[in-house]
């Protein structure tokens, strides 16, 4: 029979239209079925039949509409996230976070908000405090306590910068170099040749002060202030800007990738069987080359050559000497050759395919053979392979069987509650290996002292070249760092040859105080300069007597002669 609603073909025992869904008596006649009692429309339906019915069968139609609709997007939508490509792109998405989730643990501190900030401070030394008299053949002793010191202090918001350097022989200053700059007015000491008084200019009426003097009229415009020209570096180099272009030039490269899937590998990483899945990833050439153009476009945006030029044009500086000196500078292409070096290995390589080995959603292994220059190359890396997925990774190159191999392991993600790690660096010429690094780290932050350990050493065909050795207390957060060492060793072919001290803090923080005692150059009169001349002059003397004297009298002769000759 026939949908009365409709009028499309439907079974004379349905009650429903299949294709409108409206309630039909079953008919065929179009009066009352045989046997049966007469039909009368419900109260709902209306005296026609239409209306509310109508709207009903409707709804009921886009209803079943929706269903098939949603059910043809999670059909597409699956497919597409567990293609090979979505799949390899979780899984290295995946991988990156986890090492990031063991830096973060680690307690590492913000360098890149530090630059943003423009706050820092950093404060290093290093101080001999033994070393091995055999090695001489007379007795070095006397040397304990040499040492050198750094400070440097530099705040963009309040415009001051302070650096110290200074060399000293236990209670004894050798020789100090200070230098302290505020706003536009900038100071040089050295206690040992200028007292306690602070020589300095103002770098903004530099030019006219240096007129004045001498009556140059090419210097008359030279002004700068050293803390607008970093403010000038720093807005040419966008560093959020450039990271943004890495990632779109990373996506680009991806997108033009095509991946598929090749089935399951068993693989032995570290020692520990992984059972993987393996995808084949095929790069084209073309996309490599135009992965080098995005790169080159990238680093090329801070053009040092005109940074320079600008820099030297807002000094004041005429144009025929910033000609001069940029003329030496028009031939340095850093970016342009490390492309084009780039362009020769893509050219080289073709198409790079790649087999990526995936494991609990985490690449386990990328491996890559080929050849270049006329060589054969092979590139394997593996990662995981263990209870924790950081905490294993392996390097290995080979070219024409000369091999490169690095493996790290140890406690990575802090899952024992202190940071271990192993790392070896092996170089390898058929089954010899020819030379070897290793390196052991451990560093537990739960302990405020004496936590953290490192030793590295380099030996060759079994026979030790350098070991050096230190134990001292490390803390750190997101804006401090300090490293405190007493006990720094150093031995070579398995010979003891000095122990050292070192100390290195750095932290999101200025410290600057006011020089006093300053005097500027440029307001001082003839006779004032001449008598500046003057004292330096004599203290310097009478600083190199002093220093004679210390020599003599801390060193013995035999040792004194044969650092003089």
């Amino acid at each position: 029979m026939t949908c009365r609603n409709c009028g499309n073909e439907m079974r004379d025992d349905a009650r429903f239209c299949p294709s409108c869904g409206a309630l039909n008596s079953p008919d065929t006649a179009g009066g009352q079925p045989q046997g049966g009692a007469s039909y009368s429309a419900p109260a709902w339906e209306g005296p026609e039949g239409g209306g509310k019915k109508k709207k009903t069968g409707l709804l009921i139609g886009i209803a079943v509409a929706a269903v098939a609709v949603i059910a043809l997007l999670v059909f597409v939508l699956g497919g597409l996230f567990s293609s090979p490509k979505g799949t390899v792109e979780k899984a290295v998405l995946k991988s990156a976070a986890a090492y990031a989730a063991a830096e973060e643990k680690l307690g590492l501190p913000d360098m890149q908000q530090w630059q943003q900030d423009q706050e820092i401070t950093q404060s290093m030394g290093l101080e001999l405090r033994g070393i091995n008299s055999d090695l001489a053949g007379y007795d070095l002793s006397a040397l304990n306590g040499l040492g050198l010191g750094l400070l440097a202090s530099y705040s963009g918001e309040n415009r001051t910068l302070f650096f110290d350097l200074g060399a000293h022989w236990g209670e004894d200053d050798l020789f100090t170099f200070r230098m302290a700059a505020d706003g536009a007015e900038l100071y040089f000491n050295s206690p040992q040749l200028m007292g306690d008084t602070y020589y300095g200019m103002n770098t903004e009426t530099l030019g006219t002060d240096l007129w004045e003097m001498t009556g140059e009229d090419e210097v008359k415009n030279f002004s700068f202030n050293m803390f607008d020209l970093v403010d000038l570096v720093t807005e040419r180099m966008d560093q959020k800007a450039m990271e943004e272009d890495f990632k779109k030039a990373n996506k680009s490269l991806w997108d033009q990738a095509q991946v598929k899937k090749l089935g399951a590998r068993t693989l032995h990483v570290n020692g520990t069987e992984t059972k993987t899945t393996a995808y084949q990833v095929t790069i084209p050439q073309e996309a490599l080359f135009r992965y080098v153009d995005d790169l080159e476009t990238l680093l090329s945006v801070l053009n040092y050559y005109d940074l320079y030029e600008e820099l030297y044009q807002s000094m004041g500086m005429p144009q025929d000497q910033i000609d001069e000196i940029l003329s030496s500078l028009e031939e340095l292409d850093v970016y342009g050759e490390l492309a084009d070096g780039l362009r020769d290995v893509a050219g080289e390589l073709g198409d790079v395919e790649l087999e990526v080995c995936l494991s609990g959603g985490y690449v386990s292994a990328v491996r890559y053979e080929g050849r270049a220059y006329n060589s054969e190359l092979s590139v394997d890396v593996y990662l995981g392979g263990n209870e924790e997925y950081v905490d294993d990774l392996s390097v290995e190159v080979e070219v024409d069987g000369n091999t490169v191999e690095v493996k790290s392991t140890g406690d990575h993600g802090l899952k024992g509650g202190t940071y271990t790690d192993e790392t070896t660096v092996r170089v390898r010429t058929g089954g010899s290996t020819l030379a070897r690094v290793t390196s052991e780290l451990t560093i537990d932050p739960g302990r405020k002292t004496d936590n953290l350990q490192w030793k590295l050493g380099v030996d060759s065909s079994g026979l030790s070249i350098f070991v050096l050795e230190a134990a001292g207390d490390l803390s750190m957060d997101k804006d401090f760092l300090s490293l405190h060492a007493e006990d720094v060793g150093l031995r070579a072919v398995g010979m003891e040859v000095c122990t050292l001290a070192f100390d290195y803090e750095v932290e999101n923080h200025a410290q600057f105080e006011a020089v006093e005692n300053t005097k500027l150059i440029s307001r001082m009169n003839e006779d004032e300069l001449e008598q500046m001349v003057l004292d330096t002059q004599n203290r310097a003397m009478q600083w190199a007597s002093e220093m004679e004297n210390l020599f003599l009298t801390r060193l013995p002769s035999e040792l004194l002669w044969a650092m003089m000759f």
